[in-house]
């Protein structure tokens, strides 16, 4: 299991100010200063840096405007770290900074390092859930939460031209493996060493893009919390609250200075090397519902089907399906 997840994702801002006081908001807790830049740590042992956007040890921009500058993978041991940077090296710079971190630019574009991480697995008290018949809560209230707190750093989601060139290069060079696909918009993919349902997603898009950075809460109620502490400071939500089909998460995403948006995520699915990657029509998959749907609208019907495997290219799965499971 070599890269155990997100490490550090570096971002170039230029308020660095208003980019920290959202952090803070968000839940990150109180900075570490290092000069210009601050550092926010999250209880598993990832890290949200923000830089001034001008900060010369930075690399050049993936997208124009504030965003990540770097994602930092973890990973496992100095073997696994030096067989990376050995097969990276066959076609690409490599360079080693002071603390022994890789860098380097994935087959996008993105800028993309690895480091030791010795991750540190949350461990947190579940919340029973009462059903009409399976009363698992007798005498006592559920846990209240005042403000979120994220534990765990799940996904960032890119927007890249060429997707199936990017899902090569993250599952032939460095064993992700792929969990899902959405029908000509994208693939979820997961690091060998998580079970989250994906830590990476790749969406197709004209111009280099990024979306959103996805944060882990123990459940609803703190997700609320946080979206409520969010609402009370001012910062405006993004989709708001729902829960995705393909992943069963449940989101609250909110546009971030920092770039894109940051999502408060939960309740999302597991998978073991087992599970089969589907195949989802694009807004099916997309959402189960969403709180803040317009007025009239109607969330889309679909499908789901098993994919093959290896999973065929994207450009290979760009129509919809009708509501009765028949190709267009």
């Amino acid at each position: 299991m070599a890269i155990n997840g997100i490490k550090r994702v570096c971002f170039g801002v230029d308020d660095v100010a208003e980019a920290v006081r959202f952090v803070t908001d968000f839940g990150l807790g109180a900075p570490e200063w290092n000069g210009r830049s601050a550092l926010f740590r999250v209880p598993e042992g990832s890290v949200v840096e923000v830089h001034p956007s001008d900060a010369a040890d930075l690399p050049p921009p993936y997208v124009d405007g504030n965003g990540p500058r770097e994602v930092i993978w973890g990973v496992e041991t100095q073997d696994d770290l030096d067989s990376i940077a050995a097969d990276l090296r066959r076609d690409r710079k490599v360079s080693v900074d002071d603390r022994g971190a890789l860098h380097t630019v994935d087959d996008c574009g993105i800028p993309i390092g690895f480091e030791l991480y010795q991750r540190v697995p949350p461990v947190t008290e579940a919340e029973p859930e009462n059903t009409l018949s399976d009363i698992r809560r007798w005498d006592r209230h559920r846990r209240w939460y005042d403000q979120a707190r994220p534990k765990v750093l799940f996904h960032v989601v890119f927007g890249v031209a060429d997707v199936d060139r990017g899902v090569a290069f993250y599952t032939q060079r460095l064993k992700f493996r792929v969990t899902d696909m959405n029908r000509g918009l994208g693939v979820f993919m997961r690091a060998e060493g998580r079970a989250e349902h994906h830590n990476l997603f790749l969406l197709k898009s004209p111009k280099p893009l990024f979306s959103h950075i996805s944060f882990g809460v123990d459940n609803v109620d703190e997700l609320m919390a946080g979206a409520n502490t969010m609402q009370r400071q001012g910062w405006s939500a993004g989709v708001g609250l729902g829960r995705h089909r393909v992943s069963s998460l449940i989101f609250y995403y909110l546009r971030s200075p920092l770039g894109g948006q940051f999502e408060y995520s939960a309740d999302g699915d597991y998978l073991t090397d087992a599970w089969q990657p589907r195949l989802w029509d694009t807004h099916y998959g997309h959402l189960h519902w969403v709180a803040q749907a317009a007025a009239g609208a109607q969330l889309h019907p679909g499908t789901s089907e098993i994919l093959t495997n290896p999973p065929p290219p994207l450009a290979e799965a760009v129509r919809e399906r009708s509501p009765g499971g028949e190709r267009e």
